[in-house]
């Protein structure tokens, strides 16, 4: 068991140490994501070939986190394992989002506003860059005293500009931005109503917050709060987004559609900012009282 804190506004106890909890939560991640770009892929049954890349990368991603987690102190070879998949999800993603925006193209060679709306979903494939970037840096340890300096098992010491928890706290702030573009694109399939405006204004207030709070030296009590309950506020988003795509998917039909689950209301699209909420908090938490990310 971990205690830690958030801001003195929240103690938690967590089941194990921090970085191994943040490898759990990599694995999920990308277990979920997997089975759902599988069942995304498999409307047009996996064509062209290359759309088999990310399905057969998730499961080797997957466990890799899981048996890290599970070492009190990684070891080298695992770690080195560990690492090598990582960097390769971060390939998927990149080589992902390159393959969805030619998808995208229309017959002319151009991008243009209604082939973004109804095509492949353009930023779907950066989840498992952000994911992945994620399990590499969780994999790390700071050395006491040093922000910045960073072990990496079975490679040895590296300084990074900023300190681990800011590159933490950049990729929550990168996940919120993609989240609302994502939402402004999905939603403009059938017209923006007030419903739908509320996970897009909700993520351009998050990725605002946070990417601020990633840049600013020292946070006050006041940003500290900001913060704290922009976090809450995600969590509850996220559920709330996924009730209302349930409905919107259930409406008039009385049964589950894969199809409309797939295509029309992305039943865990929703849950995104729940995930990103809690991994945000996760990411300040700091042990006994120590106040996160002021003097990082």
């Amino acid at each position: 068991m971990s205690d830690v804190n958030i801001f003195h506004l929240a103690n938690i106890r967590l089941p194990m140490e921090k970085n191994r909890l943040l490898l759990i939560f990599v694995g999920i991640n990308l277990m979920f994501t997997g089975i759902d770009v599988a069942l995304a892929h498999s409307i047009n049954r996996f064509v062209p070939v290359y759309e088999w890349i990310p399905i057969l990368f998730f499961p080797f991603g997957a466990v890799s986190c899981i048996v890290i987690a599970f070492q009190s102190v990684p070891k080298k070879f695992p770690a080195l394992i560990h690492i090598a998949l990582m960097t390769a999800g971060i390939l998927v993603g990149v080589i992902g989002t390159a393959f969805h925006a030619n998808a995208v193209l229309n017959p002319q060679g151009y991008l243009t506003w209604a082939w973004v709306v109804f095509g492949s979903p353009i930023l779907a494939p950066l989840a498992f860059a952000g994911i992945s970037l994620l399990g590499l840096y969780a994999i790390t340890e700071e050395v006491n005293g040093e922000p910045g300096m960073l072990k990496v098992p079975g490679l040895g010491m590296f300084k990074a500009p900023i300190s681990r928890d800011r590159h933490f706290m950049w990729l929550v702030g990168l996940g919120f931005a993609a989240s609302a573009v994502t939402s402004i694109i999905d939603h403009a399939q059938y017209g923006y109503s007030f419903y739908k405006m509320i996970p897009i204004v909700y993520g351009l207030f998050a990725t605002s917050v946070v990417i601020y709070l990633s840049i600013a030296k020292k946070w006050t009590r006041g940003d500290a709060l900001v913060y704290f309950w922009t976090m809450i506020a995600a969590v509850v988003i996220g559920v709330l987004g996924f009730g209302f795509h349930l409905s919107a998917d259930l409406a008039g039909t009385g049964s589950f559609s894969m199809e409309r689950i797939l295509a029309f209301a992305p039943i865990l699209a929703p849950l995104l900012y729940s995930d990103l909420g809690m991994l945000g908090l996760l990411v300040v938490a700091q042990p006994g009282n120590k106040e996160a990310g002021q003097n990082n």
